[in-house]
């Protein structure tokens, strides 16, 4: 399994006008599958549509999306992806989505009303021979996070939102945190290559942390 870093995650802040993230979005590909971990929203579609473009690769060639989680900065633009199944813990059905808003309730419902098909994911699974699941729901109650073991750039950590950047990052190797989630990133990061970051650069381990 290769795979490829589409483009880097971010936010979007102008006081009291508008506040938008948006994440880290990767390409896994072998000889049947091209999987995206979390696609991202409407703030990337630009971003999304370039990285797509540029590869040749239509909406319609996406066999597969793996999510972190079910924020909308993740996986609004599932709905891009007519024959895409999504992959996602099963903990995201029990979201109470129509207190979350006039606007946004129905934003959700949009995403989930749009899937083909849903596979549930739990620890210690291992999707597509190369893609393993660990349950971290320190950000979301059906967060999950996924080491990748690729042929083009070695074990890749793909923390989702329970490290959303380098700073946090920095912070949770030197034990400045000492939770049970800054435990289990210690942990992960240590034996891989790459960690990447949902809103930020990623960074390779061995630069940040000694072995």
């Amino acid at each position: 399994m290769r795979m490829e870093i589409l483009y880097v995650g971010g936010s979007i802040r102008i006081p009291r006008v508008i506040e938008e993230a948006y994440s880290t979005a990767c390409l896994l590909e072998d000889g049947e599958h091209k999987i995206l971990i979390d696609p991202g929203t409407f703030v990337s579609f630009n971003l999304l549509e370039e990285a797509l473009t540029k590869r040749n690769i239509a909406l319609e060639d996406i066999t597969d999306i793996l999510l972190t989680h079910l924020h909308l900065d993740h996986a609004y633009a599932t709905t891009l992806f007519p024959n895409a199944t999504v992959y996602i813990h099963p903990l995201y059905k029990d979201k109470p989505y129509e207190k979350f808003g006039l606007i946004k309730s129905r934003l959700y419902k949009r995403i989930m009303d749009s899937w083909r098909k849903v596979i549930p994911i739990e620890a210690g699974m291992k999707l597509f021979g190369t893609v393993n699941v660990f349950h971290t729901p320190w950000h979301a109650r059906e967060h999950c996070s996924f080491v990748v073991d690729t042929e083009n750039i070695g074990k890749v950590f793909y923390t989702g939102d329970i490290v959303m950047n380098k700073v946090e990052f920095y912070d949770i190797i030197r034990w400045l945190r000492k939770d049970d989630c800054a435990r289990f990133v210690n942990k992960i990061a240590k034996n891989c290559d790459y960690v990447v970051f949902t809103h930020d650069e990623y960074v390779k381990s061995s630069e940040y942390i000694r072995r």
